[in-house]
């Protein structure tokens, strides 16, 4: 049974670390530039002491058909008055005349197991080093951490469900990270080579 590893934190993730594991299964999450700041969720999985880490995925336009809540996902949103215009915000008008600004996707189908000295936490704090964009990102990430913490309880029962599935059947969902063989590739991977 998965369970939140002391709070919610959003990580970044080592590049090699990502590649190695992107390189035995096609479906980890992996750019080979620019992904370094890419923020995670971190879980653990208490039962073998491994943990694991669901993605946190920007918004696409495929997402404006998602439910908010599915077996393998949920959408990260914010309800606002209007949509701005000319922006590559993901939007959805409401039946009530309001939007749905979608943010981001936790997607539990890609979440990838971890461990110690292969992550940092992302520092959620305003400083006055940060420049303009920062500031602009670490307020997204602020509306997404607030989000994560009123669904974790329930993020944490979904992950459970589709690992164990996956684990006590060996049947691996299309789309769906390959846990086992990912798990393997951890547990070997060498911290020094990092």
């Amino acid at each position: 049974m998965f369970s939140l590893k002391k709070n919610l934190k959003f990580i970044t993730i080592d590049q090699k670390y990502l590649k190695t594991l992107h390189d035995s299964c096609s479906e980890v999450y992996y750019k080979p530039f620019s992904y370094e700041t890419k923020p995670y969720i971190g879980i653990l999985v208490e039962e073998n002491g491994i943990e694991y880490v669901i993605p946190l995925s920007s918004a696409k336009e495929k997402h404006k058909a998602w439910k908010n809540v599915d077996a393998d996902r949920f959408l990260i949103f914010e309800n606002c008055k209007n949509a701005v215009v000319g922006t590559n915000d993901i939007y959805v008008k409401n039946e009530d005349g309001t939007f749905k600004h979608i943010l981001s996707v936790l997607d539990l189908k890609k979440m990838i197991p971890i461990k110690s000295g292969l992550y940092s936490e992302v520092d959620l704090n305003p400083s006055n080093k940060d420049s303009e964009l920062e500031k602009k990102y670490k307020v997204l990430l602020n509306i997404e951490y607030t989000f994560c913490l009123k669904i974790i309880d329930s993020v944490v029962q979904k992950a459970t469900k589709l690992y164990e599935k996956q684990i006590s059947t060996g049947k691996i969902l299309k789309f769906c990270c390959d846990f086992k063989q990912l798990e393997a590739k951890c547990k070997a991977y060498e911290l020094k080579s990092v």
